[in-house]
């Protein structure tokens, strides 16, 4: 059962008349802004990411800013579903009689929903407001992608968007450690070795809330407050799982060797498990944003092979807490991550790391974390070129920085301390 003091405790404004400065920092992610110019339209708006990214802060951020802009602090409110509530509908009515005093369609209101995936049939039970309702604006978190987007998409069709909360990239990480981003990027060969220590950190720091920390508190942090929990709590509670100790031999095994190309009939056998218990599990992984698969591309996307996949981690930062995998593979991460690339290729024993199509451009890209790359480095790329009519690929490097034309195929070796600053970006024209 709600009770004013747990309710008004999650509502501070409504006393204060603002939101405590302590929940609200001065910083704010480039998703704040986009979001900001949604706050008129009259669909939900859906924040969705790992654990720990700060979904919640953009929340009360949003919060404060309204406050800012004369909304009265008793229209809005913000409740989280870490607590022990069962129906919104409890939730709303209390505030409806004990905080706003009138009937909810009288005036527009907000309403904040944080973790709402831990709310049974949320959808629908949102749909009925929503629909009854149009002076409430909703906004709703959740740290689980099956239960926000799969099961809403049909429920709630035109009547949501959808948001994703990445870790940090590379600049908001910059710019949380207070450094000048526009002079960096103004000059970067200037700041090659400044860049290339806050790239060290980056790998294992992508979270407002370590990026400062050292590297055994950082490890630790994202052992417990990440892992752990997204294992323990949301995949246990979402999918009733039992059998933690093979998620977390799962995880290792990928932790290991990021990238790995998992054989499910093999792994089953080796660990005495079903074959579909494996596959369900990875999958599992995947809707609480721990892991990322990438199939094979095989010409088109409905010819790319559900069969071969490779496995990374969300972000090279759960790799290097778990466990010690090569910087190579971790910087194959970080690429998969920058990029959010869905395919790779291989045929024949040639391979090609990721396959991008932006517009209408097909765009090979290698990882190749070392300072110089031999001619037997890019076989793999320049057979894939051949093969599918692709004018430009990109091999990332350590520092190696050239142009090759191989036949009319061009090549460019960008380092990765300068390609970061891309945002996962190539010019595949």
């Amino acid at each position: 059962m709600l009770n004013m003091d747990e309710l008004s405790g999650m509502n501070s404004w409504w006393k204060l008349g603002s939101v405590r400065a302590e929940l609200v920092p001065q910083y704010k992610r480039d998703l704040f802004s986009e979001i900001r110019e949604y706050l008129e339209r009259r669909q939900i708006l859906a924040i969705v990411g790992l654990r720990r990214t700060g979904k919640t802060t953009i929340m009360l951020q949003t919060v404060d800013q309204l406050i800012k802009e004369g909304v009265a602090p008793k229209r809005i409110l913000y409740f989280s579903f870490d607590e022990d509530v069962e129906d919104l509908k409890e939730v709303i009515d209390f505030y409806r009689e004990n905080i706003l005093k009138e009937e909810i369609a009288a005036r527009k209101i907000y309403i904040f929903l944080d973790e709402i995936q831990k709310l049974e049939d949320w959808q629908n039970k949102i749909k009925i407001y929503y629909d009854q309702y149009p002076q409430i604006k909703f906004f709703v978190s959740g740290s689980a992608s099956l239960n926000i987007l799969l099961n809403a998409k049909e429920s709630l069709a035109g009547r949501i968007f959808y948001f994703d909360l990445d870790v940090l990239s590379f600049e908001e990480f910059l710019e949380l450690r207070g450094k000048d981003v526009g002079k960096i990027k103004s000059d970067i060969d200037l700041y090659k070795h400044e860049i290339k220590c806050e790239l060290n950190d980056y790998f294992l720091k992508p979270f407002p809330e370590i990026i400062n920390l050292n590297d055994d508190i950082a490890k630790r942090y994202i052992k417990e407050s990440i892992i752990e929990k997204a294992v323990f709590r949301d995949l246990s509670t979402l999918f009733k799982i039992k059998d933690v100790e093979l998620i977390d031999k799962l995880i290792r095994i990928i932790a290991s060797n990021p990238g790995i190309m998992i054989n499910l009939d093999e792994i089953a056998k080796e660990m005495g498990r079903s074959r579909q218990t494996i596959s369900n599990y990875l999958y599992y992984m995947e809707t609480c944003f721990i892991l990322k698969n990438v199939r094979n591309f095989r010409g088109s996307f409905k010819a790319s092979s559900r069969k071969l996949k490779k496995y990374y981690l969300i972000h090279p930062c759960v790799a290097l807490a778990l466990a010690n995998p090569a910087s190579g593979k971790l910087v194959e991460n970080l690429i998969q991550f920058m990029t959010k690339a869905e395919h790779f290729w291989r045929d024949g024993g040639k391979e090609v790391d990721f396959i991008l199509f932006e517009d209408e451009s097909t765009i090979p890209i290698e990882s190749k974390y070392s300072s110089t790359v031999r001619s037997r480095d890019i076989k793999g790329m320049l057979k894939f070129m051949r093969e599918h009519a692709v004018k430009t690929g990109f091999v990332i490097t350590e520092d190696y920085e050239a142009t090759g034309n191989y036949e009319g195929r061009i090549i460019k070796f960008i380092p990765l301390w300068k390609w970061v600053f891309g945002g996962g970006k190539c010019d595949g024209r």
